[in-house]
Protein backbone atom coordinates (compact mmCIF):
# COMPACT_ATOMS: atom_id res chain seq x y z
CA UNK A 1 0.00 0.00 0.00
CA UNK A 2 2.48 2.17 0.65
CA UNK A 3 5.18 3.33 -1.33
CA UNK A 4 9.03 3.36 -0.71
CA UNK A 5 9.88 7.00 -2.17
CA UNK A 6 13.19 6.95 -0.84
CA UNK A 7 12.80 9.98 1.13
CA UNK A 8 15.17 10.51 3.57
CA UNK A 9 15.31 13.49 6.01
CA UNK A 10 18.48 14.02 8.13
CA UNK A 11 17.52 15.18 11.89
CA UNK A 12 19.23 17.78 13.77
CA UNK A 13 21.86 16.71 16.28
CA UNK A 14 20.11 18.76 19.20
CA UNK A 15 16.39 17.58 18.59
CA UNK A 16 14.40 14.72 20.09
CA UNK A 17 12.15 12.77 17.92
CA UNK A 18 9.83 10.17 18.98
CA UNK A 19 6.32 8.94 18.32
CA UNK A 20 2.58 8.50 20.08
CA UNK A 21 0.31 6.74 19.53
CA UNK A 22 -3.21 7.75 20.14
CA UNK A 23 -6.30 5.96 19.44
CA UNK A 24 -6.20 5.69 15.50
CA UNK A 25 -3.36 8.62 15.18
CA UNK A 26 -0.36 9.18 15.46
CA UNK A 27 1.87 12.10 17.04
CA UNK A 28 5.11 13.28 16.08
CA UNK A 29 6.87 14.66 18.83
CA UNK A 30 10.03 17.01 18.94
CA UNK A 31 11.66 18.51 21.86
CA UNK A 32 13.88 21.41 21.62
CA UNK A 33 17.39 22.04 23.70
CA UNK A 34 14.50 24.11 26.05
CA UNK A 35 12.85 21.22 26.67
CA UNK A 36 9.34 22.80 24.92
CA UNK A 37 7.76 19.54 22.79
CA UNK A 38 5.82 20.35 19.48
CA UNK A 39 3.28 17.70 18.74
CA UNK A 40 2.28 17.25 14.95
CA UNK A 41 -0.39 15.02 13.56
CA UNK A 42 0.37 12.36 10.89
CA UNK A 43 -1.77 12.23 7.80
CA UNK A 44 -2.80 8.63 7.14
CA UNK A 45 -1.05 8.84 4.13
CA UNK A 46 2.23 9.11 5.65
CA UNK A 47 4.16 6.72 7.12
CA UNK A 48 7.11 8.02 9.08
CA UNK A 49 10.08 5.53 9.97
CA UNK A 50 12.65 6.54 12.01
CA UNK A 51 16.00 5.45 11.90
CA UNK A 52 19.69 6.64 13.71
CA UNK A 53 19.54 10.19 12.23
CA UNK A 54 17.11 10.29 9.32
CA UNK A 55 13.48 9.82 8.99
CA UNK A 56 12.36 7.55 6.51
CA UNK A 57 9.22 9.09 4.45
CA UNK A 58 6.82 6.62 2.64
CA UNK A 59 3.26 7.62 1.22
CA UNK A 60 0.63 6.27 -1.08
CA UNK A 61 0.47 9.38 -2.72
CA UNK A 62 3.03 11.09 -5.47
CA UNK A 63 3.38 13.76 -3.39
CA UNK A 64 7.20 14.51 -2.92
CA UNK A 65 7.41 15.15 1.23
CA UNK A 66 10.97 15.26 1.72
CA UNK A 67 11.80 19.29 1.33
CA UNK A 68 9.11 20.30 3.43
CA UNK A 69 10.08 18.16 6.18
CA UNK A 70 13.67 19.12 5.99
CA UNK A 71 12.70 22.79 5.54
CA UNK A 72 10.39 22.17 8.96
CA UNK A 73 13.00 20.63 11.11
CA UNK A 74 15.57 23.22 9.68
CA UNK A 75 13.22 25.36 12.02
CA UNK A 76 13.80 23.43 15.63
CA UNK A 77 17.56 23.04 14.82
CA UNK A 78 18.65 26.90 15.51
CA UNK A 79 16.94 28.79 18.28
CA UNK A 80 15.59 31.92 17.08
CA UNK A 81 17.92 35.39 18.53
CA UNK A 82 16.96 39.00 18.81
CA UNK A 83 18.65 41.89 20.42
CA UNK A 84 17.37 44.92 22.34
CA UNK A 85 19.64 47.61 23.26
CA UNK A 86 18.90 50.19 26.78
CA UNK A 87 20.41 53.61 25.37
CA UNK A 88 20.37 56.32 27.97
CA UNK A 89 22.50 57.93 30.54
CA UNK A 90 21.40 56.25 33.82
CA UNK A 91 19.13 53.31 32.55
CA UNK A 92 19.89 50.04 33.91
CA UNK A 93 18.84 46.41 33.46
CA UNK A 94 19.15 42.75 35.76
CA UNK A 95 17.77 39.80 35.58
CA UNK A 96 17.52 38.45 39.17
CA UNK A 97 16.82 34.19 39.73
CA UNK A 98 16.23 34.05 36.12
CA UNK A 99 12.67 34.59 37.08
CA UNK A 100 12.63 38.70 36.79
CA UNK A 101 13.71 41.39 34.73
CA UNK A 102 14.42 44.68 36.61
CA UNK A 103 14.68 47.74 34.69
CA UNK A 104 15.63 51.27 35.47
CA UNK A 105 14.26 53.22 32.85
CA UNK A 106 14.46 56.98 34.84
CA UNK A 107 11.27 56.74 36.70
CA UNK A 108 10.30 57.09 39.83
CA UNK A 109 10.41 53.24 40.45
CA UNK A 110 11.88 50.21 39.24
CA UNK A 111 10.11 48.29 36.36
CA UNK A 112 10.10 44.38 37.05
CA UNK A 113 8.70 42.07 34.65
CA UNK A 114 8.27 38.35 35.36
CA UNK A 115 10.25 35.73 33.15
CA UNK A 116 7.82 32.69 33.18
CA UNK A 117 8.77 31.59 29.90
CA UNK A 118 10.10 28.08 29.40
CA UNK A 119 10.52 28.19 26.10
CA UNK A 120 12.33 31.36 25.94
CA UNK A 121 16.15 31.69 27.43
CA UNK A 122 16.44 35.30 28.48
CA UNK A 123 19.94 36.96 29.36
CA UNK A 124 21.13 40.56 30.19
CA UNK A 125 24.16 42.16 29.25
CA UNK A 126 25.79 45.84 29.54
CA UNK A 127 22.05 46.59 28.79
CA UNK A 128 21.68 44.62 25.53
CA UNK A 129 18.41 42.08 26.53
CA UNK A 130 18.75 38.69 24.53
CA UNK A 131 15.97 36.42 23.59
CA UNK A 132 16.64 33.26 22.27
CA UNK A 133 13.75 30.89 21.58
CA UNK A 134 12.31 28.33 18.69
CA UNK A 135 9.43 30.25 17.94
CA UNK A 136 9.69 33.97 16.36
CA UNK A 137 6.30 34.84 17.21
CA UNK A 138 7.12 34.80 20.73
CA UNK A 139 10.58 36.04 20.55
CA UNK A 140 8.92 39.06 18.92
CA UNK A 141 5.72 39.47 20.65
CA UNK A 142 8.10 39.19 24.54
CA UNK A 143 10.78 42.22 22.79
CA UNK A 144 7.79 44.39 22.09
CA UNK A 145 6.46 43.82 25.16
CA UNK A 146 9.41 45.36 26.87
CA UNK A 147 9.72 47.99 24.13
CA UNK A 148 6.51 49.31 25.18
CA UNK A 149 7.80 50.34 28.35
CA UNK A 150 10.28 53.30 27.23
CA UNK A 151 9.32 53.89 23.99
CA UNK A 152 12.03 55.73 21.88
CA UNK A 153 12.65 59.90 22.82
CA UNK A 154 12.51 61.35 18.94
CA UNK A 155 15.06 63.69 20.05
CA UNK A 156 17.76 62.47 22.09
CA UNK A 157 17.34 58.87 21.02
CA UNK A 158 16.73 57.48 24.79
CA UNK A 159 14.93 54.40 25.13
CA UNK A 160 14.90 50.08 23.71
CA UNK A 161 16.49 49.67 20.19
CA UNK A 162 16.73 46.66 18.27
CA UNK A 163 20.16 45.72 17.67
CA UNK A 164 21.28 47.18 14.13
CA UNK A 165 18.04 49.43 14.15
CA UNK A 166 18.38 53.12 12.69
CA UNK A 167 15.88 55.74 12.81
CA UNK A 168 16.39 59.25 11.69
CA UNK A 169 16.30 61.82 14.78
CA UNK A 170 14.02 65.17 15.38
CA UNK A 171 16.78 68.38 15.25
CA UNK A 172 15.96 70.35 18.47
CA UNK A 173 14.47 73.95 17.78
CA UNK A 174 17.46 76.46 18.12
CA UNK A 175 16.50 80.07 18.99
Amino acid sequence: MFKKLNNKVSLPTKLKIYFIFVKNTTLLVIQTPYLTKKYIQIPRFLNIIKSENFLNLESNKKQNFNNFFSLWLKKFSKPFKKQLILKGLGFKGNIIDNSILELKLGFSHIIKVMLDFKELKISMNNNILTVEGFESDKVGNFLEKVKKLKPIDNYKGKGFWYKNESRNLKEIKKL
